[in-house]
């Protein structure tokens, strides 16, 4: 097993009024490819309360996966918004060189890559949140 430290990553937010505030979050940057494809590097938020991995399509069809020939699903998220998915298998996530094999549903609707709970998180040893310290630590 190998720790693998990464620092959240401040978003630009606004709140009611407007103004805009930075909050730290635990996004990373790793490796996805799909089968024996080359990998891109995109960045993604490690996401406790998503069920599954969930990316946009748009990186899918960079990848060169049908997205529309995956097995279909509704994902049903934050304030019960149900949003369309494609499940696809042969997904693989690098982490620093270290190759995660897994799955992940990809939607039109979807703009931001999540790390979910199936798919990521039961494929890793340990995820250590440190918000005081702004880090996330993986272990795989």
């Amino acid at each position: 097993m190998r720790d693998y430290k990464f620092y959240y990553l401040p978003v630009a937010q606004k709140d009611k009024n407007g103004k805009v505030f930075y909050m730290p979050k635990p996004i990373i940057d790793v490796g996805i490819n799909y089968k024996r494809g080359s990998p891109i590097i995109i960045k993604t938020l490690i996401d406790s309360g998503a069920d599954h991995n969930f990316l946009p399509a748009f990186l899918g069809e960079i990848l060169k996966i049908p997205i529309r020939k995956g097995r279909k699903q509704i994902i049903t998220g934050i304030g019960g918004i149900r949003i369309e998915s494609f499940y696809h298998d042969g997904i693989g996530i690098f982490i620093e060189g270290h190759k995660i094999k897994t799955d992940a549903h990809f939607s039109y609707n979807q703009q931001i890559s999540l790390l979910g709970q199936n798919g990521f998180f039961d494929k890793c040893s340990k995820i250590v949140f440190n918000r005081r310290e702004e880090e996330v630590i993986v272990t795989v």
